[in-house]
């Protein structure tokens, strides 16, 4: 399984370089729009990100869903394998969750992001975009409401209860992933001053995972917003 970067290479898991030697122009500024994602990132931090290498969200979206299809009914694979559900494939599905909260975002806002895996001690991925000739950065931690079958216990709430671990991330965009079918009540949710930048949730609307929603900025004003899963 590869796609391209940005640049032209194929992406087959690895991380490299693809920012880096460009001139870019890179601001601290935090937003006042509910839809962006400009947060302040220390100048330590902007020189990391800069050297990652990254994706177009739409590109790599569709062609997760064409290997989704193709593998869907192949007998000699186990289902782990084909949810990207095991430890070789957790930065796909990784990946995966960042593009589609990007891309979604970017159908909602009108913004375009990149996005690159780039795991850390308090990031998973990193959205990158520019505005006004500016270079702006949103280090990303994917958190994820798994399917019952995997853990029937777990929820939005409780790993909203969690997040009070981050003392030292003032940056850091989290973003759950809402990967069940359950009513789920973005007003009923218990938020309480984590020390992060933003709180998000996504999840999909319909069982074919064609429809998807937004919701957040839970720390902010909270506003949702509808996409569609990107088409060929």
């Amino acid at each position: 399984m590869a796609f391209r970067d940005r640049g032209g290479a194929e992406y087959a898991g690895g991380d490299s370089a693809s920012h880096e030697g460009r001139q870019w122009s890179v601001v601290h500024s935090v937003a006042s729009n509910p839809f962006t994602l400009s947060f302040e990132v220390t100048r330590d931090r902007a020189r990391a990100f800069i050297g990652l290498k990254y994706y177009e969200p739409r590109h790599v979206l569709v062609q997760l869903r064409n290997t989704e299809l193709a593998i869907a009914r192949r007998t000699d694979l186990p289902d782990a394998v084909k949810h990207l559900r095991t430890q070789e494939l957790k930065h796909l599905r990784e990946l995966r969750e960042a593009c589609l909260f990007c891309y979604g975002w970017s159908q909602i806002h009108g913004q375009s992001f990149d996005v690159a895996h780039a795991e850390a001690q308090d990031y998973d991925t990193v959205a990158s975009w520019r505005s006004d000739d500016h270079l702006h950065f949103a280090p990303i931690q994917i958190k994820e409401v798994v399917p019952a079958n995997l853990n029937r216990h777990t929820s939005v709430q409780a790993i909203v209860n969690k997040l009070s671990r981050y003392v030292d991330s003032a940056d850091l965009t989290v973003v759950i992933h809402l990967n069940r079918s359950r009513p789920f009540s973005p007003a009923a949710l218990v938020v309480p001053p984590p020390k992060i930048a933003a709180l998000w949730v996504f999840g999909a609307l319909n069982v074919e995972q064609t429809r998807w929603a937004i919701w957040g900025n839970f720390l902010e004003t909270l506003r949702w917003g509808e996409f569609s899963y990107p088409e060929q």
